[in-house]
Parts: structure tokens; C-alpha cells; sequence
């Protein structure tokens, strides 16, 4: 059997690495450890859904690896969708685990690109066109149809108010429904709906902007998260190559 490739795919404004700097802070040195195969590729931080999706699919599929489980943060899981729909003909992407993705948009992303406070005007300036895609209406007017050999799952994050840190807590406000700060729980679900997870959308990648406290159960322990993460995905693709081997043999 096939053992797949890992990958992980950042999000909006995202990066792979800088200097000493991870976007996935020490994730990479867990999987290190597990021994497990991987790749942090590095697609434009405020491309389209589209740009991102072409820059990954370069990335990826220059490696000589057969087949895939890709685990995304944010919007690197609208990236992923689209790779799997539109730029993987051999089909070697085999699950999909996506954690925070605004599937659905965010209304947070409509409020950055209305306000004129100080911060969404830079972000406006820094962070198009890729901001207007996360979007509600960017987002049902664009859908990305499921692919049936892959296996989607999802997680979302969500704090009450007074545990988002401050200057989440302000954007988590923008948003009518509990959410991690960012995004909405409703439109962080697709696929196989693993959960709501206690963490800001920063602290899945293990950067906390909120004081230790043990009530909040903060820190976050986001290494743990990404040891299941991990292992879930891979036994997606795992799961999808044997169902498609079977299938193969009973054509035969």
C-alpha cells in the first residue's frame, strides 16, 4: 500500500516559513518525529482562490509522490477544493482535512473591505484580490463541487467572547454566530464534520495572542490537535486508495 504525502497548505496572508518564523509553528518537527513524509508549500498570500490553487498544484505535483492528504488552514482549504477539482487529473490528491475554512465566506471579510478603520484599510492595500474571494457572496456565487473519489472532512474552532483575545474578540464580534474570531463554525463545516475544537483561528497553528489561563484551557495544546490531524487525514487517503483498489479489482 501507497503511503500518502502530507501537506500543508496555509491560509489568507500565509506563508510557509520566514527566517525562523513558521506559519505552522513546530508542526513540522512533530511530523519530523512521527517520520512522516511532508510538504509546506508556499502559494501568493492575497491570490485568488484560482492563483493559489495553480501555484499549489505546481508545488505538489513536481514531487514525484503518488498520492496525497492534504491538511489546510483558513483559506488554504479553498485552495485545496479547487486543486482537487480542477488541476489534479491523475487524481492523486486522496483526502482532505480542512480546519477554519470559510467555506461559506465570513462576514468578517465584508467588514474589511467596508471599514475604514486604520487595519481593514491595510489590509485592503496589502491583502487584494484574495480578501474580496472570502466573502459570503464570493463565496456562493463560486461553489467548488466535491470530488467522490476524495475524503473531505473538517474541523472548526470556536471561543466565547471574553475568551477571544482583543484583537479577535473585536473581529469575532463583526461575525452574528459563534465563531473563532474569523470564521463562522457554520461555514468552517465540510465534508465528514469532525468537530468544534476550543481555539481561536491562531491558535491552531500554534500562535496565541491571549494570556495562559487555565479556565480557557489556554494554551491551546495545537500539537496534540495536529498529531489526530494528521492521522486522520492520512487514513483518509489511506482509506479513499484501498476503496478504489477494491473497486479496481471487482471490474476486473
Amino acid at each position: 500500500m501507497t503511503l500518502p504525502t502530507l501537506a500543508l497548505l496555509h491560509g489568507y496572508l500565509g506563508f510557509s516559513h520566514r527566517g525562523p518564523i513558521e506559519y505552522f509553528r513546530g508542526v513540522g518537527q512533530m511530523l519530523r518525529r512521527m517520520d512522516t513524509a511532508y510538504l509546506i508549500p508556499e502559494v501568493p498570500s492575497a491570490g485568488t482562490v484560482a492563483e493559489r490553487a495553480e501555484e499549489l498544484a505546481r508545488q505538489l505535483f513536481r514531487s514525484d509522490a503518488p498520492v496525497f492528504a492534504l491538511i489546510a488552514h483558513s483559506m488554504g482549504g479553498l485552495d485545496a477544493r479547487h486543486l482537487i477539482t480542477h488541476l489534479d487529473p491523475d487524481r492523486r490528491v486522496k483526502s482532505l482535512l480542512t480546519i477554519a475554512t470559510p467555506h461559506r465566506g465570513t462576514p468578517l471579510a465584508t467588514w474589511f473591505l467596508e471599514s475604514r478603520n486604520p487595519i481593514p484599510v491595510w489590509v485592503r492595500y496589502i491583502g487584494s484580490p484574495g480578501l474580496r474571494e472570502l466573502t459570503p457572496e464570493a463565496r456562493a456565487a463560486t461553489p467548488i463541487p466535491d470530488r467522490e473519489d476524495v475524503a473531505y472532512s473538517s474541523y472548526a474552532g470556536c471561543r466565547p467572547p471574553d475568551e477571544l483575545p482583543f484583537l479577535l474578540r473585536l473581529y469575532g464580534r463583526v461575525i452574528p454566530e459563534d465563531n473563532d474570531g474569523m470564521v463562522p463554525i457554520r461555514s468552517a463545516q465540510w465534508g465528514k464534520f469532525r468537530g468544534i475544537v476550543r481555539a481561536d483561528h491562531l491558535e491552531f497553528i500554534g500562535w496565541s495572542l491571549g494570556l495562559p489561563d487555565a479556565r480557557s484551557t489556554r494554551p491551546f495544546d495545537h500539537i496534540d490537535f495536529w498529531v489526530r490531524a494528521a492521522a486522520e487525514a492520512m487514513a483518509g487517503a489511506k482509506g479513499k486508495t484501498n476503496e478504489e483498489e477494491e473497486n479496481g479489482s471487482e471490474r476486473k
